[in-house]
């Protein structure tokens, strides 16, 4: 009863198993007086031949009465068993119903990090279970007889529709990996702490692995679940769900539990998971988290044992986990929205076909339902067919609704880019003013430097202020017009020079026609286009950690205009470039939940499936095409010319 005693601190592991033990205060025995007002120990070695009984009193504990006086006496009596311990807990202070019986039934059942998740922790004899080690049975005892009260939780693990496994290995860099039979899904995502700063500085070995479930769509799962299963585990998930935290194998309340949410996907998702078909919260997850700390250096608990210290390395974790189910949940988006497609082709050169209706085709198709018309005319329509054509005209709705939410976000940002472009522009004659003043000063060299590098970024901003503002303007113009594609990549040449530079990549254009004019267009189309070409280009240059170049190549191929888009940048992987222009597939790690919302735009995978909507709306097409010596790269556009 030695309050923080000091036998963790020189045996750290347990003689037996070479586990190793759990708390560092030496208080957390005492939790026991808080159930019950007597707490009796029994406990015997396969050596001794008497075991050792001790039998304390709470209530003696009392204010004013020095702790080391108050005593109680060791009992030498007959063994019960072989060896082992028992505790046992009388004359408890609160009333225990079923279900408070059952939710502690749980806690302990999942005390110990289970075996059959992690490889690694067997290896480290971290999370080691077996008959003689660690059991869970609860049974009770009425008028004599006792009887088993639960059974051992049932898995559920087998039937999830993917599976998401994360990283972060000792040099800190993250990975995760989604897995799913059923969507066709093996991908792996590296994960990045931030833009400027890929490792996570304070985390390493640490492990995730979380089974992500998908309910009220039996089709997604190809056939290997049934709806009653499914219906089964959304019953079990008000319970069980939820990401678990294990720090040295055992686990860390009250991470996981139904209101917790340390992670932050379910205040990232809760919004908007009650009306998509890809939700992203706790309730869809079962997994944990595993981190290996045995010192308790880097995670440490608080004293009640409630949860860890929320330090930089808690936050990075966090994190990690955020942006990891985020970068999964837009992998599978991509395939949920691609799997109730007909066809799936890796040329991208046509439009594929698809059985997706039109929203005007949908409201037709409703009002025949209404009418109980076949689309042929006819007089009736069968059941069957009611609720098969009904089930896939609301599984379109919800992916255009999907597909709405993000297009309003990009909209209301677009909505702020132009009062910001109005309101900035009166500041540009003040700031040149105090610039020009400041330079026909007798500043120092050192300070001149700073002040031509002050005047450059300026430049930058005010460049591309114009940039934005002229094509705000020219939206106002609901007509389109011809565009001469060879001015309009001129003046997005100006703007982007600063940039250019600042990222020292090489740009260049090779006007192959000088007639080069299009169908008529928005010009703010294309401003889209290019621009998303070019941050896609920037991003794979510093990826690749090269000298960059940039090539566009403009001309007139038969009937229609072409631009091929080059870069050096680390190129697309085979496997993706049938992926690339489908909505939500992205490579880019997710921003932090927090983050601004123009930062949570980056990396969402819609970029090329807009360019790709603009180029096709216009009878166009875009696909990859081999890049030519020197390029890893390049976009190739067709759009018709002008007439």
């Amino acid at each position: 009863m030695r309050i923080s005693s000091t036998d963790k601190l020189h045996n750290p592991t347990s003689p037996r198993f070479n586990r190793t033990k759990a708390g560092r205060k030496g208080i957390g025995r005492f939790a026991a007086q808080r159930l019950g007002e007597e707490l009796v120990i029994v406990t015997q070695t396969k050596a001794s031949e008497k075991a050792i009984k001790i039998t304390i009193n709470w209530n003696k504990y009392i204010v004013d009465t020095d702790i080391s006086s108050v005593t109680f006496p060791i009992e030498y009596i007959d063994k019960e068993c072989e060896e082992g311990t028992i505790l046992w807990i009388n004359k408890l202070r609160d009333k225990w119903t079923e279900a408070a019986i059952k939710r502690i039934y749980r806690y302990v059942l999942e005390l110990f990090q289970p075996d059959y998740l992690s490889e690694r922790s067997k290896e480290n004899n971290l999370a080691v279970q077996n008959e003689e080690s660690f059991k869970v049975v609860f049974n009770q005892t009425i008028k004599g007889s006792k009887a088993p009260f639960l059974n051992e939780k049932i898995s559920v693990f087998d039937k999830a529709l993917a599976v998401f496994e994360g990283y972060i290995d000792k040099a800190h860099q993250g990975l995760v990996t989604i897995n799913s039979d059923s969507l066709g899904l093996n991908d792996i995502i590296e994960i990045s702490c931030s833009d400027e700063k890929k490792e996570f500085s304070e985390l390493s070995d640490v492990y995730f692995k979380i089974y992500y479930f998908i309910y009220n769509r039996p089709q997604y799962y190809n056939d290997r679940i049934s709806s009653i299963d499914l219906n089964r585990i959304q019953e079990l998930s008000k319970t069980a769900s939820g990401v678990r935290l294990y720090r040295n194998g055992f686990r860390v309340l009250p991470y996981g539990e139904v209101t917790d949410d340390w992670t932050n996907i379910e205040r990232r998702w809760s919004s908007e998971s009650g009306r998509v078909n890809v939700p992203m919260s706790n309730k869809n997850l079962f997994g944990f988290v595993e981190i290996i700390d045995p010192k308790g250096e880097v995670f440490e608990e608080t004293a009640s044992r409630e949860g860890l210290i929320e330090n930089e390395a808690f936050r990075q974790l966090s994190d990690f986990v955020n942006k990891a189910l985020v970068a999964a949940r837009g992998r599978v988006v991509e395939k949920i929205t691609t799997f109730k497609t007909s066809s799936n082709k890796d040329d991208f050169t046509q439009e594929t076909e698809t059985k997706t209706r039109t929203a005007q085709e949908m409201l037709d198709t409703l009002k025949l339902i209404i009418d109980g018309q076949d689309n042929n005319g006819g007089d009736q329509l069968s059941n069957e067919d009611v609720v098969k054509t009904g089930h896939e005209i609301i599984e379109q709705i919800a992916d255009l609704l999907e597909e709405a939410g993000m297009l309003r976000v990009l909209a209301g940002l677009g909505l702020t880019i132009g009062e910001f472009t109005h309101e900035i522009k009166q500041f540009q004659p003040s700031v040149y003013g105090h610039i020009s003043k400041l330079i026909q000063s007798n500043l120092n060299e050192d300070a001149q430097k700073q002040l031509e590098g002050i005047k450059v970024d300026f430049d930058d901003l005010f460049g591309y202020t114009r940039y934005f503002s002229t094509t705000i303007s020219q939206n106002t113009n609901r007509e389109k017009e011809p565009i001469d594609l060879l001015a309009v990549i001129d003046m997005f040449h100006n703007t982007i020079s600063n940039d250019l530079g600042k990222n020292g990549i090489d740009f260049k254009i090779d006007e192959l026609d000088f007639d080069v004019v299009t169908t008529p267009m928005h010009k703010s189309e294309w401003s889209s286009i290019l621009y998303n070409l070019y941050t896609n280009s920037r991003k794979a240059i510093k990826r690749a950690n090269v000298k960059g170049r940039i090539l566009i190549e403009v001309g007139v191929d038969d009937t229609n205009t072409f631009v091929h888009f080059y870069d050096n940048g680390d190129g697309i992987p085979d496997e993706n470039k049938s992926r690339v222009f489908n909505a939500f597939f992205s490579t880019s790690t997710p921003a932090s939940f927090d983050a601004p919302n123009d930062e949570q735009l980056v990396g969402t995978g819609l970029g090329l499936k807009i360019v790709k909507d603009i180029v096709v709306s216009y009878k166009g097409s875009i696909s990859i095409i081999p890049a030519k010596e020197g390029y890893s790269t390049c976009f190739r556009i067709l759009i018709p010319k002008s007439k």
